[in-house]
């Protein structure tokens, strides 16, 4: 009988061994208290771009561009020549950042520099018109990518008509600097250990404020900003579930599986 008892206690943990490497995928979870901006673009109409992080940042949409079909949900097709977001005033994250977006071009290559995601004296993710590359330039006590320069280390996929996610990262704490296109990391840098530059103004979306005419012409969906650098599991899965199912639905209680298997050994 004790035989037959321990054989059974021993199964059961197999169980739930394998219970807990089929759930290892939750630990790829972003803390939602890291989210400094999610703009999801699912109204599917309208002019305001609802913020779901806790930060309230509700973005203007301006220039009435057309709410068309997203990667996930709805999105928002700029027309290259007046449609953008604007979102309010506020200080972007200095000690380390993450800044993500689905972008699909109208375009062949790239229409006009620098509109992706714009907090000019802080960071871009800069699209290099005429070419398919997109520059990450930051300013760590000052601009650009001291002591390198802005477009030190940009990089694009083969076609950017097709649907991709741009995302990009740096840590001052390491001076690690990373573009990832579709959850991989194309291009790495290591770059001074400073954090970046304080911006207190607007961040725009689809629009470089640098000079006049600078608005992109693609299809934008799903923007966010971290205030950590994400890892690339992080990012894939950010990828494949989408921001809504990765952030904001309820996954179950880490302590389930322990209270289970506490269960398990009382009845054994």
């Amino acid at each position: 009988m004790k035989l037959m008892k321990r054989l059974t206690f021993m199964g059961l943990g197999l169980i739930l061994s394998v219970c807990l490497f089929a759930v290892a995928p939750v630990l790829a979870q972003v803390e939602m208290d890291t989210v400094t901006g999610l703009w999801l673009l699912d109204e599917g109409s309208g002019d305001l771009a609802t913020d779901s992080s806790d930060s309230g940042l509700d973005a203007a949409i301006v220039g009435n561009p057309t709410w068309v079909n997203g990667v996930f949900g709805s999105g928002l097709e700029l027309n290259g020549v007046d449609a953008y977001i604007e979102v309010p005033a506020h200080v972007n994250p200095t000690d380390a950042i993450t800044v993500s977006l689905w972008v699909k071009s109208m375009t062949e290559t790239w229409n006009q520099h620098g509109w992706m995601v714009e907090k000019r004296n802080a960071y871009i993710i800069h699209p290099n018109g005429d070419t398919k590359n997109v520059s990450w330039p930051i300013c760590n006590n000052g601009c650009w990518n001291k002591p390198g320069g802005w477009r030190d280390g940009e990089v694009g996929p083969d076609d950017i008509m097709d649907w991709h996610l741009y995302t990009t990262t740096f840590d001052s704490a390491t001076g690690e600097w990373n573009i990832y296109i579709d959850g991989v990391a194309e291009s790495s840098m290591t770059i001074n250990q400073d954090p970046i530059d304080a911006d207190d103004g607007p961040l725009f979306i689809g629009r470089d404020t640098c000079c006049d005419g600078r608005f992109g012409n693609a299809v934008i969906d799903e923007i966010a900003i971290f205030s950590v650098a994400l890892t690339a599991d992080q990012i894939q899965a950010m990828m494949e579930k989408g921001l809504s199912a990765m952030l904001l639905t309820p996954v179950e209680p880490e302590g389930k599986l322990s209270t289970t298997w506490a269960d398990v050994k009382e009845q054994y």
